[in-house]
């Protein structure tokens, strides 16, 4: 089964462009989240698939690669300003983004999600591919709050697909993203540290507590995915933020829009393609998850269909910009789990004409 991913949006104030016929053509960055597909998949993926933009812009490029932390969330962390503690603390940043209050309180990410078994094994399905009601969200965590109400932890369901657990200690817990999981089995990932076992325990009870809620037979009944746990992930406390950096963040990924209002950068949902950035003068970082859900669930199809939108709304428009002088370079940054791709590309530097290159063997 194909699982596709609902897009997820958290609205801010976007502070508004500013130009000026004295600055210089902005810089763009932007940020693929799984622009090289699983090994598994690609063979199957890059067969056939000409994109002769992207591939002009990749050939062109100096490539550096460094060690990554975190996958996108601690790329995205690192780049606004975020010291690690145990976690990348995304899940008080997002809460406070929420209309939240994280207070001085530790906080956990507590996805819902599917856990599907396969043989002896449990695969991930996060609440990006599936669709949960708030009143659904809210009988879960009381019945959660009911349940474990001497266990020194309070669930939220602030959204229907982003939950928080209030810890009245801070656990010797370090965890995984979920996005680093979707679609994967859980094994590799599931949290680590001192008190690992305990909380290995108290994710059994919770399966056993949502598998008894009738929500969930009526859920099955309709054909739908049953909420049978929950993935705990991004704790921490309220990092001190400031300004990082002054590149206007577009971005339609609610961790990415949190991160930019806790460190107040201007912000605002992605656009259609590359030409509503022309005749800005900001520089630009833009997050691209086109592939994301693709990647993540094995859809080779969806995954094609994602580059070739990008080749026509972002890679095309963003070579012709280069090309004209209308921004100064070009990053593209692919953040994996254990390391960064970063390719760099200048208007100068389109004039190596002889560098060539598949695309396969490009990226």
């Amino acid at each position: 089964m194909i699982y596709r991913k609902k897009h997820a949006q958290v609205c801010h104030i976007a502070a508004p462009l500013t130009s000026s016929d004295t600055l210089d053509p902005m810089q763009i960055d932007l940020i693929i989240p799984d622009l090289i597909p699983p090994h598994d998949m690609r063979d199957a993926a890059f067969g056939g698939l000409a994109l002769t933009a992207l591939q002009t812009l990749l050939a062109r490029t100096d490539k550096q690669v460094s060690a990554a932390d975190g996958g996108l969330d601690g790329w995205l962390c690192r780049a606004f300003g975020v010291i690690k503690q145990q976690d990348w603390p995304l899940a008080p940043i997002t809460l406070l983004a929420e209309g939240g209050n994280p207070g001085k309180d530790y906080w956990l990410r507590a996805d819902p999600v599917h856990l599907k078994a396969t043989r002896d094994k449990l695969l991930l399905v996060d609440s990006g591919a599936f669709t949960l009601s708030q009143s659904e969200a809210e009988t879960c965590a009381a019945a959660f709050n009911a349940h474990f109400s001497g266990d020194g932890c309070t669930l939220y369901p602030l959204r229907p697909d982003r939950w928080y657990l209030k810890l009245d200690a801070p656990p010797a817990l370090i965890t995984q993203p979920v996005t680093a999981v979707a679609g994967k089995h859980i094994d590799p990932y599931v949290p680590q540290g001192a008190d690992a076992l305990k909380w290995h325990r108290l994710s059994n009870e919770i399966q056993m507590l949502f598998f008894s809620l009738p929500l969930n037979d009526a859920r099955e009944a309709r054909g739908e995915l049953t909420v049978n746990s929950l993935w705990l992930w991004g704790g921490g406390t309220l990092p001190q933020l400031a300004r990082a950096g002054n590149a206007k963040l577009w971005a339609d990924d609610p961790n990415a829009r949190a991160l930019a209002l806790a460190g107040a950068r201007p912000n605002d949902k992605l656009p259609q393609s590359a030409a509503s950035l022309a005749g800005g003068t900001d520089d630009a970082l833009v997050l691209l998850e086109h592939l994301r859900g693709a990647a993540q669930y094995g859809d080779i199809i969806g995954w094609r269909e994602g580059m070739q939108k990008m080749e026509a709304d972002w890679f095309a428009p963003l070579l012709a910009m280069l090309k004209s002088g209308k921004i100064a370079g070009l990053r593209i940054i692919v953040p994996g789990a254990t390391e960064t791709l970063e390719w760099r590309v200048t208007r100068k530097m389109l004039l190596k004409f002889w560098r060539r290159g598949s695309l396969a063997g490009l990226l």
